[in-house]
């Protein structure tokens, strides 16, 4: 069974600050607004990130979880980490077995979703989502091959919290692919990226709080940041509540590569 990281969600207070934030950047473009998220109360934007995909969405009524969630934290934060793979009937079985609870699911068209119970999977939002086709993504808007996107992808996501040994073992369970010690914290590695977990040193408690996006330029991406006041002392971005880190194309891989079929 291979899972590969496929898009992450953003929750955010002021959904044109982070926009413009976007494409300043990384020059990203043609933002797809998912009217299935309404059903939330939430409002979206979703930029293509070479064949990966930045969700950043806001309420647009009181009473909804990305709201709580916001206020939690006291401001813009991770919301969710989409994985997608190639076996969704196993992963659902692998789902059950564990007890884990499913929040919402979606089949249609060839294309669904599994969202999981954040609370029992530890660290943030986890859907697990399949497509007809490995290339295929239904959540990036129409013709989303055809636009134009940054020399980007997202290739890793980083949850943090007080027992990042236990939140790694439990996503290892639910996967069912083995997590390791990785530079002072724990990783599972995913077809073209990897899922990091950390100590949680900004006592925040369990969140996602990091991504590294691979950039052809990454010069280039961090003088932007700079120019937005967006950059942060440790050489990464600090946006949405999170930290940025911008890796080049030298940059060793931080992931294994798997093949699988369409």
């Amino acid at each position: 069974m291979t899972f590969r990281l496929r898009q992450i969600a953003v929750a955010v207070t002021d959904l044109e600050g982070a926009l413009a934030d976007a494409e300043a950047i990384f020059g990203a473009s043609h933002p797809y607004e998912d009217s299935g998220v309404a059903r939330y109360k939430l409002r979206n934007a979703v930029y293509r990130f070479g064949d990966t995909f930045l969700e950043l969405l806001t309420p647009v009524a009181g009473d909804t979880t990305v709201g709580r969630l916001l206020a939690r934290q006291e401001g813009d934060c991770g919301y969710m980490v989409i994985l997608q793979t190639d076996r969704i009937e196993e992963a659902r079985s692998r789902v059950a077995k564990a007890g884990i609870r499913v929040v919402d699911q979606l089949d249609r068209n060839g294309c669904g979703f599994t969202h999981l119970h954040p609370r029992d999977v530890g660290g943030t939002l986890l859907s697990i989502d399949y497509m007809s086709r490995w290339t295929q993504w239904e959540w990036g808007g129409p013709g989303w091959e055809s636009h134009a996107a940054p020399a980007c992808s997202i290739v890793a996501a980083e949850m943090h919290g007080p027992e990042p040994e236990l939140m790694a073992r439990r996503w290892s369970a639910v996967l069912g692919l083995p997590c390791s010690e990785h530079e002072g914290g724990w990783r599972i590695a995913l077809d073209g990226g990897e899922l990091l977990f950390l100590s949680d040193s900004e006592r925040r408690g369990e969140g996602l709080r990091a991504l590294a996006v691979l950039c052809a330029q990454p010069e280039a991406v961090l003088e932007q940041a700079a120019k937005r006041g967006r950059a942060s002392p440790d050489g990464g971005i600090r946006l949405w509540g999170m930290t940025v880190r911008v890796l080049g194309p030298a940059s060793k891989p931080p992931l294994h590569s798997a093949q699988t079929g369409e």
